[in-house]
């Protein structure tokens, strides 16, 4: 049963008795009743305004009207007034009216009140009633703030949290929160069309608090009950706000992102301020070659960002990061030896020829020396004057060759003529992150002639299969005394053949 229910019943059987006790009788028989005397809310508020209504009725064994002179709400003690309002008009016989008055009570507690009542009859007597009010005073309880705030520095914006709870079993509506105190506040006010039963609205402000030390945070929260009833309740939270400090290390080094060399630039800051707007470039000789930004950097933690490498020449590069920190502008910078990596580089290694009459052979590895991968990797012998492409074996498919890594490969070229050949033109052709490259390599074959013969692909020549000339460093007349030798053996080994048939045949 709620307070207002219990308060009509109370009033209820106050006026019966009263009705019949304090009905007043004159020579024009007048009988008059305080029948009730309502609040509009069941707790309201210290300070908060209120409605009391009091009907009063003439009853219908009164002979005549009755004017109401005065209707006047007083403590128990009758020593203090909170609300009075006069001529209120005439009742007639058997009718009643009911009599609003505003008031408001700035203590809480349960508080003990009296209605009293003036009316005046047609023969110019007064009557008085009285009729006892009990209201109870509290703070409100539909409502409730709270505060979430982050380690707070002064001369910084930092973002509180401000939650608004409905408790109440009705809804909210046109709920206004408006933040203040100490700090400066961005955008301070909020509104919020309702705020069902057991919901939460949270609300985040931007502060700045330009000192150090505890501060505080006030909320004010303006609402309308389901009741009806307009209330504003405030609550104050104290904080405590920090010197700001800074302390940024910046890095920078080489390295790759997406087959391309980049630098990689990493802002730490190990002080109590996050660094805001943080703008980075790569500066060498004074001028600018690449810009780059990097997102906000909180309170001992680290960012990363990468600046494009495609126009920093390879030596000293200084990385300057530029950023905001507690509301000031500041300035930190690096430097280091910029060395770009290629994103795409097949070179030819270990590669030997070996020459047959008019077939050249080539056989070698080919590397990938790039910071990327290298897809469809083909090799083939390229046309050019005196040299083309083998039918059998003039081309070569390698694949993917990752990074660092190598795979062999063999070719055939067919000379034309029979003069010397001197290189062997090879295109080597692939793909990296989806862009096609090609390049050719001469392979320098040491201009051996069709006959023959074998070389590196540095061009030294090997020892010759079948000619003239030893091995590098011996001379031509040592070559010629170990080519007679076998000569020699087979005449020596023919005379002794010969004697043994010659002292068989003498034998016999």
């Amino acid at each position: 049963m709620s307070r207002r229910v219990s308060a009509f019943l109370v009033g209820l059987l106050v006026v019966t008795s009263v009705g019949s006790a304090a009905g007043i009788a004159s020579a024009a028989q007048t009988d008059i009743a305080i029948q009730s005397a309502n609040t509009s809310v069941d707790q309201p508020a210290p300070g908060e305004s209120f409605t009391v209504t009091t009907t009063i009725a003439n009853l219908e064994s009164s002979s005549g009207p009755v004017d109401i002179t005065d209707v006047y709400v007083r403590d128990s003690s009758g020593s203090k007034e909170y609300a009075r309002v006069e001529d209120v008009g005439s009742v007639s016989s058997g009718g009643t009216i009911s009599v609003p008055l505003t008031m408001n009570i700035a203590d809480a507690g349960e508080k003990r009140l009296t209605v009293h009542v003036v009316a005046q009859d047609s023969d110019g007597t007064y009557h008085r009633l009285n009729y006892p009010l009990y209201v109870d005073v509290d703070e409100p309880d539909e409502a409730a703030i709270s505060f979430s705030t982050p380690d707070l520095v002064a001369g910084q914006e930092s973002s509180v949290n401000v939650s608004v709870s409905n408790g109440d079993d009705g809804a909210l509506s046109n709920v206004k929160l408006e933040l203040g105190g100490d700090a400066a506040v961005e955008n301070a006010e909020r509104v919020s069309a309702s705020i069902q039963s057991g919901a939460q609205v949270t609300n985040t402000y931007q502060v700045t608090f330009d000192e150090t030390g505890e501060q505080t945070l006030g909320a004010t929260l303006t609402y309308k009950t389901d009741e009806g009833v307009t209330r504003t309740i405030t609550r104050n939270a104290t904080v405590d706000v920090d010197e700001s400090n800074v302390d940024a290390e910046l890095t920078a080094r080489t390295t790759t992102a997406n087959g391309s060399s980049v630098i990689e630039a990493s802002l730490t800051e190990y002080g109590n301020v996050e660094l805001r707007d943080v703008q980075l470039s790569a500066v060498v000789d004074g001028e600018t070659v690449a810009r780059g930004i990097m997102a906000d950097v909180p309170a001992e933690e680290t960012r990363t960002v990468a600046l494009d490498g495609t126009d920093v020449p390879s030596g000293t590069v200084t990385v300057v990061a530029r950023y905001t920190a507690a509301g000031e502008q500041h300035t930190t910078e690096r430097t280091f030896e910029y060395n770009p990596q290629e994103s795409s580089n097949i070179a030819l290694t270990g590669v030997e020829a070996t020459v047959q009459e008019s077939t050249v052979t080539l056989s070698g590895e080919a590397a990938n020396l790039g910071s990327a991968d290298a897809d469809s990797v083909f090799i083939s012998v390229a046309e050019s004057d005196g040299v083309s492409p083998s039918s059998s074996n003039g081309e070569y498919f390698v694949g993917t060759i990752e990074t660092s890594e190598f795979s062999t490969f063999e070719l055939t070229a067919t000379a034309s003529g029979n003069g010397s050949v001197e290189r062997v033109p090879v295109l080597i052709s692939y793909s990296v992150d989806g862009e096609r490259f090609e390049q050719v390599v001469d392979v320098d074959v040491g201009g051996t002639s069709a006959g023959g013969a074998s070389a590196s692909a540095d061009g030294s020549d090997a020892q010759a299969a079948a000619g003239a000339g030893g091995p590098p460093g011996q001379s031509s007349d040592s070559g010629g005394i170990l080519s007679a030798l076998p000569m020699a053996l087979g005449v020596v080994v023919i005379g002794a053949v010969g004697f043994g048939v010659y002292r068989w045949r003498q034998q016999s």
